[in-house]
This record gives C-alpha cells, sequence and structure tokens, in this order.
C-alpha cells in the first residue's frame, strides 16, 4: 500500500511534461499538482484530492460511466464536464476561473459547489448544470463587498433553472451567496396555490449582516413544462420562513424569469400566484356555544356534512365568483383532528373592498369552521386562501346556510388588513371588542362574553333578499318548518338518529328537522335566537 501512493505522488508531479493525459482516475495525496497553460487533463474516472490543483490548464471530466469528484474543499483552476453519465460530489469542491457544461450535470448530494465571484460558467442548458438534489449548495464567494448578478448554474431534474444573485447595503465579511434548484411546487406555499413554476431557489448568506437579498430565477421554457397554472399569474415572491413577501416582485413572461427581494439571511425565491391569507374566528349560535367552542355534532358519530360544499349549487345558490365550481374536500378533512379542531360546518365568505358605500364583491370561497371558531381551509386546517388578491384593507363576511350573515363594518374607520403572510393576525368576529356591522343582539347574538352568527334562518334557502330570523308574522321560520317541509304534521320529522341528515332547517345541528318534541327546531328558534319573544326578530345586516 506504501509503494501505491507513492507511485501516486511520483505521476502527479510528473504531469507538467504532458499537455494531454487520459487516465482511468486521479488521486492527489500531499502533492502539488500543476497542470501547465493551454494544458488539458482528461480524467476518465474518479477524482480525489486533498491539495489546490495549481495552474491554469483544464481539468476535464469525460468518464464513460458516472464520475466522483472529492476535493476535499480544495481548487480547480478551470473545469469542463463532458460525461453524460454525470458527475457527483463526494466532498465540497471549488472551482477558480471557469467552469464549462459540455455534456453532463454535476450532482451536488450533500455537498457545496464553491465559486469564485468572478468565476464564469458557460454551457449551461438542459441536463447541462449543477444538481442541487441534496442538501449541498451552489455558493459564490464575495468578499467583502456587495455584489450583483452573481450566477449560480443550477437546475432541477433535466431542466436548467439558474439564479442570478445580488446583495446590497449590507456589511460584508468573507461573504457568501448560495442557491439550490428544487423541482415542482415550493412545499411551504399554500395548499391551494394553483399557478407556479415546476422549481423553486433556495437561497443563503452567510458574513453578511443588514442589506437586501434579491434572485432572478429563470424557469424552463414553456414547453418543459416550465410552470403549472396560468404563466401571467405568476409573481416573483419570497419566503422567509414565516411570511411570504412580494418587495422587489418582477417577472418576464418571454424570457421566463420571476425576480424577489429577501431581507433575511435564508429563505425561498418562488414564481407563484399573488394571494392573501386570513386567520379569522367566528362562532355558529346554532352548534351548541359554550365557553367559546362549538359542538362538532354534525361530524361526530356518523358525518353528514358533505365533502363537496353546499353554497354554490342548490338550493342555496349563493353568488359565487368562481363560474360556479364547488369546492370539494377529502374526506380526512372530517377526522378527528383534536378537541378544538373538529370541523363544524361549511361556511361562506365574501370579499369586499372597504368603501363605506357602494362597496364591491371581490372574491368569494367557501370554507370550514372548527369547533373554536377558526375558518380554515378545504384540508380542514390550512388559514383560508384567496388567490390573485393584494394586501390590503377587506371588508369581510360570513354566512351560513341557515344562520344570518355577520361582517366587518364597512361604514365605520375599521377595517381589517389581510396580508400575504401565514401569520397574519387573527380577524376574530367573537370577540366583543371587534367592529362588527349592525348592532349587538339586533344583528348579531352577544352572549357571555362572545360575538356569534344568529342561528334560526330555516327559510334562507327561499333566496329572500333581506334575511331575517322570526317565529310569527308572514313568511316565519316556524311555519315554513310546518307547512313547507312537514307538511302540517307536527309530529313528523325529517331525519333521526337511525337516518340522520344534513339539512338546512337543522338549526340546533342534532342530525333532524323536526317541529315538536325534544329538540325540536321550531322551539329553539323561540328559546334561542328570539330569547322566548314571539314577536321578536333578528335582521341580517350587509355591507352596503
Amino acid at each position: 500500500m506504501r509503494r501505491k501512493k507513492l507511485q501516486t505522488i511520483l505521476w502527479a508531479l510528473a504531469i507538467p511534461v504532458f499537455s494531454n493525459l487520459a487516465s482511468a482516475q486521479l488521486v492527489i495525496d500531499n502533492a502539488q499538482f500543476f497542470i501547465q497553460p493551454g494544458a488539458t487533463v482528461t480524467v476518465q474516472g474518479d477524482v480525489t484530492s486533498n491539495a489546490d490543483i495549481l495552474g491554469t490548464g483544464v481539468l476535464q471530466l469525460k468518464g464513460l460511466a458516472q464520475q466522483n469528484v472529492n476535493m476535499n474543499g480544495f481548487n480547480i483552476p478551470n473545469l469542463e464536464i463532458d460525461n453524460t453519465n454525470n458527475v457527483v460530489l463526494t466532498g465540497n469542491t471549488r472551482v477558480g476561473t471557469s467552469v464549462l457544461f459540455t455534456n453532463g450535470k454535476v450532482q451536488l448530494g450533500s455537498f457545496n459547489f464553491i465559486l469564485a465571484s468572478a468565476t464564469t460558467v458557460t454551457g449551461g442548458a438542459a441536463n447541462k448544470f449543477l444538481e442541487t438534489n441534496g442538501s449541498g449548495f451552489v455558493q459564490r464567494t464575495i468578499g467583502n463587498a456587495a455584489a450583483s448578478n452573481q450566477m449560480i448554474p443550477v437546475g432541477a431534474g433535466s431542466n436548467y433553472t439558474p439564479i442570478s444573485l445580488t446583495h446590497s447595503g449590507g456589511t460584508y465579511s468573507n461573504a457568501i451567496l448560495s442557491a439550490q434548484a428544487k423541482p415542482g411546487k415550493s412545499p411551504n406555499s399554500h395548499i391551494r396555490t394553483e399557478s407556479y413554476t415546476n422549481v423553486y431557489w433556495p437561497v443563503s448568506t452567510s458574513g453578511v449582516t443588514g442589506g437586501t437579498f434579491t434572485g432572478t430565477g429563470t424557469y424552463p421554457a414553456d414547453g418543459a413544462p416550465g410552470f403549472t397554472g396560468t404563466e401571467t399569474d405568476l409573481r416573483g415572491m419570497s419566503f422567509n420562513g414565516t411570511d411570504w413577501s412580494l418587495a422587489g416582485e418582477a417577472r418576464d413572461n418571454t424570457l421566463n424569469t420571476v425576480t424577489a427581494q429577501l431581507a433575511a439571511n435564508a429563505g425561498e425565491i418562488v414564481g407563484m400566484n399573488r394571494f392573501v391569507v386570513m386567520n379569522s374566528k367566528v362562532l355558529l349560535q346554532g352548534a351548541n356555544v359554550v365557553g367559546g367552542v362549538m359542538s362538532d355534532a354534525l361530524r361526530a358519530g356518523t358525518n353528514v356534512i358533505p365533502t363537496t360544499e353546499p353554497y354554490r349549487g342548490a338550493p342555496y345558490n349563493f353568488v359565487s365568483l368562481n363560474g360556479g365550481v364547488q369546492e370539494v374536500a377529502a374526506a380526512a378533512a372530517f377526522n378527528d383532528l383534536g378537541s378544538f379542531n373538529n370541523i363544524v360546518d361549511w361556511v361562506f365568505l365574501e370579499l369586499r373592498n372597504n368603501v363605506s358605500s357602494g362597496s364591491t364583491l371581490l372574491q368569494t370561497r367557501s370554507a370550514f369552521v372548527q369547533r373554536d371558531g377558526d375558518i380554515v381551509d378545504i384540508d380542514g386546517t390550512s388559514p383560508l386562501y384567496f388567490k390573485n388578491m393584494d394586501a390590503g384593507d377587506y371588508t369581510v363576511t360570513v354566512r351560513h346556510r341557515n344562520h344570518i350573515a355577520i361582517s366587518t363594518n364597512n361604514t365605520a374607520s375599521f377595517y381589517k388588513n389581510l396580508q400575504l403572510a401565514s401569520s397574519t393576525p387573527a380577524l376574530d368576529f367573537t370577540a366583543p371588542a371587534t367592529n362588527v356591522l349592525g348592532a349587538a343582539n339586533v344583528n348579531y347574538a352577544q352572549t357571555s362574553g362572545f360575538n356569534m352568527m344568529y342561528a334560526g334562518n330555516a327559510n334562507g334557502v327561499l333566496g329572500a333578499p333581506t334575511q331575517r330570523i322570526s317565529y310569527s308574522g308572514s313568511g316565519n321560520d316556524a311555519s315554513y318548518i310546518l307547512g313547507s317541509l312537514l307538511s302540517g304534521n307536527t309530529g313528523g320529522s325529517i331525519g333521526s338518529v337511525a337516518s340522520p341528515v344534513y339539512h338546512w332547517a337543522d338549526l340546533n345541528f342534532n342530525k333532524r328537522v323536526s317541529y315538536s318534541g325534544s329538540g325540536n327546531d321550531a322551539s329553539f328558534i323561540l328559546a334561542t335566537p328570539l330569547g322566548s319573544n314571539v314577536s321578536n326578530f333578528k335582521q341580517e345586516v350587509k355591507p352596503l
């Protein structure tokens, strides 16, 4: 073994004599390996070194099979990749002057490929790039000053998707800019994200304090395909580990680029549609609210809540801005998600601008409400998502199939700001301090310190222009149950314990509709929303 090592050292020292050399493998062990100017050393096997390769010549990797390279963090002056079976890093590797891609990729795995700020990279194209297929990054060393347009020749899968990095306005000490390219949709994006580039770029810095980090990523040409959804909806965004930002946003659908700024040392550059998310809470009076927590009786036992939301189709036919397409949840959304997170029912959200009068309906969504009042998306857990909206002030209305609506107050100075962020403060309709449109105990209930939506709107499916809850008088809800639904049979019912139903006139969420007997809906109307006053009524108020 000692003789083999010594022979390797001597062979390495002999390289300056030749202008070209082909070898099965190259091992440099505590030796000076010099490639003379204009010379190319061609290696068909693996490369291992614990020292810099010296000179200004080219190390060409031209194997007939996959080659492994472990430079142990040391430098190659000029590198050419010409191996259709690809090169795999088994240690950190630096290149000082140039990288040429003729054929094949360099797959980083868990190691870093390090470029100087002035290192040129040419030949990058499909299947010819640095593939960050593991935890390793492609890095640019920028030293002690700001740097602009530092090209990182990364790709994902077979697609070449380079990103150009710029950092300015900070302080720098042996600074490094790093990037990866990962295929597909960012795992940090919302489950509802519909339009996105089929690549995203994790980026990071070291040796940098303050300043602005900007990345311009190139996604594949349209035929790749380079994106999912609608290309004109794509925007450059950054994610800092908590929040999304449109700062520095730019995009070019012709050049297939997206640009975003990141005011952090690490995060992601992503191309996807803009959005706002809403963390909101609301309580449904009909769900037996105790201490700010509702019953999940419709879900518990035999679940009767449909996987397809009910509002955009008959019998409700709520006005929808997505062409009437009904949203469908996975059955898993109705699993036991924990004491306060179980699903209570579907609700319907309307987003309007915040003018004091003449407000415009901008977007609608169906969503779930959990036992503690959290309004969540159709996976049962995520914040509610509105596509292609910008952060700003909106008037929000929550509707339900047998409750009267509740809204933020667009006639006052209060408007709720919905942010492009997963950490948006909660829009809490349940809190007494919340500025809700209308008057407490007239347009919305206020009981035991909680605001809640009034239940009892059994005939809301009739589409009356003004929704109200009443026990007597023309068009009252109790008479509708007895006459229209039960055909005048006071002992009749729709559904039972043995055959539970999901019905708009099931006002107390016990999976049946009845006019008499224990737990009947007519008595619920009188006792709960109307306070046992047969002449009383509750009136819905919505934004002007």
